[in-house]
């Protein structure tokens, strides 16, 4: 894709493109460190066009990190599900997962937001917003980059009753960056804020930085290596600290 390559080559960075539903829509990952593998898995079955974009980046002093990356059904909440589902079953190991699930995780509100939120839904004519998803993930314990969060500048209003910076226009937070059960990718206290993506999207960034620690486990903090991971950030993916 031109504008892909345009700016890939403008950072000095690979990439890799996973085509959807058009030639110039889909799933994209630029790093700055050699990308050895990576592969396309069409979600759910073939009458689906979404598509997870699985990526194997060799990170100078980290190893190999495994990044996967998403877009899942925007209205429907069932279709997600089937989706993810269809991730999780063909996931071969380790892994950071991140993108747009479009779905809410029902902790990041109070009875009070969710209300609102459910009330501001219907009157836009938006599908009921839906939390199975998220609980799901949470059951299988994928560790959420958002209880790692620090001091940011708020990109959009946080309305009250909301612990969380939305990541959409409707205020909510509907992109997650989630590290697998039992990983050896660790967020690092602190690191994880949401950025303006200053129009260039109609949702904002979503960034955090990541431990990868040794065949020890992250008992040794000297013997972890520090890889900086910045979903849609003008420094890329990955950068060695």
């Amino acid at each position: 894709m031109r504008p892909l390559a345009d700016l890939a080559e403008g950072l000095g960075m690979r990439y890799v493109f996973a085509e959807s539903w058009a030639p110039e829509y889909g799933n994209a990952v630029l790093s700055r460190w050699p990308i050895k593998r990576w592969k396309a898995h069409r979600v759910a079955d073939h009458s689906d066009f979404r598509n997870v974009l699985r990526v194997t980046v060799d990170v100078p002093g980290a190893g190999e990190v495994n990044f996967h990356c998403t877009h899942l059904d925007h209205l429907n909440e069932v279709l997600r599900m089937k989706q993810v589902n269809s991730i999780l079953r063909s996931a071969d190991g380790h892994h950071i997962l991140a993108g747009g699930l479009n779905a809410l995780d029902a902790t990041d509100y109070s009875g009070d937001r969710w209300a609102d939120i459910v009330k501001y839904y219907e009157e836009i004519g938006k599908p009921a917003p839906k939390t199975e998803l998220m609980r799901y993930l949470k059951a299988k314990r994928y560790v959420d980059a958002k209880d790692f969060a620090g001091e940011c500048e708020a990109v959009v209003v946080v309305a009250k009753g909301q612990d969380v910076q939305g990541t959409c226009k409707y205020g909510t937070r509907v992109d997650y960056i989630l590290a697998s059960p039992n990983s050896p990718y660790k967020f690092v206290p602190g690191s994880y804020a949401v950025v303006s993506s200053r129009g260039t999207s109609d949702h904002h960034i979503v960034k955090a930085d990541v431990t990868v620690a040794g065949d020890d486990g992250a008992r040794s903090v000297r013997r972890q290596r520090v890889v900086r991971m910045s979903k849609g950030s003008a420094k890329g993916i990955w950068a060695a600290k």
